[in-house]
């Protein structure tokens, strides 16, 4: 009676569409998926481990050099940004629908307890990349603020907060513009990295080309944390090679 009475105020309909339901049983499903390895479909989180040189001659055509790439960090998401799962993440992340945060979170938690078990860190620091001050208006909310929130209370970590702010907005940047961005801790947020020195899991809810991860890492470890890995909510591509174990993945430090 409570529900049905509800509907006549705000129609309950779940971000895919299906009616009388917050969230569909399909949608759900789309949370509980075991989470993947997606970081070496981010082109700003590989760097450069090996470099090799042909000493002979080689035909026209043939490259003569070659290089090898390692991640930066590993980055666990539940899915590809498409169908359904994008428009649960927009209806999140812009729609206004908060309420989404708590299954979100219960979707995430595995990813950020994998990534805690392969570093041998019991309750690491959940630090969300921040939005800007304008888009964080727009929306209401801090809805990766909330997302640290929530994954504290189901025991994954401890949400850190720290106050930043990014260097440039995303929006209309190509992949040049994107990878310069930087994020600015404040004085306050510096000093309590440094006074802490927490092992830390970064959370986003989008993962492109990895340059807001590779700038809130940057950020994080120049003040002294050391990320063990990030947790997304969904990737825009998937890669196509499979991953080794997440212990075989060793972020550099510093």
């Amino acid at each position: 009676m409570i529900a049905q009475t509800c509907a006549l105020v705000a129609v309950r309909e779940c971000p895919c569409g299906a009616e009388d339901t917050w969230l569909c049983p399909s949608c759900r499903a789309l949370l509980a998926q075991s989470p993947r390895r997606v970081e070496s479909g981010c082109d700003a989180l590989q760097l450069l481990s090996a470099a090799r040189v042909r000493d002979q001659p080689v035909p026209r055509g043939v490259l003569p050099a070659g290089v090898d790439h390692a991640p930066l960090l590993p980055v666990l998401a539940l899915g590809e940004y498409g169908g359904d799962l994008q428009a649960l993440v927009l209806a999140w992340k812009n729609g206004g629908l908060l309420h989404l945060t708590a299954p979100i979170a219960a979707g995430l938690a595995p990813a950020v307890t994998q990534l805690a078990a392969a570093a041998g860190e019991e309750r690491p620091a959940l630090v969300p990349v921040p939005s800007r001050p304008a888009a964080r208006l727009r929306r209401g909310e801090d809805h990766t603020g909330e997302l640290a929130r929530q994954l504290q209370r189901h025991g994954a970590g401890r949400a850190l907060l720290l106050p930043s702010r990014p260097s440039s907005t995303q929006h209309g940047q190509g992949s040049r513009g994107r990878r310069s961005r930087r994020i600015l801790l404040t004085p306050g947020a510096r000093r309590r990295l440094e006074r802490e020195q927490p092992r830390v899991v970064l959370l986003d809810d989008v993962v492109t080309t990895g340059s807001t991860l590779r700038a809130m890492y940057d950020a994080v470890t120049e003040a002294g944390a050391e990320v063990i890995g990030a947790v997304v909510v969904a990737a825009s591509r998937l890669p196509t090679r499979q991953h080794g174990p997440l212990a075989a993945v060793s972020a550099p430090t510093g």
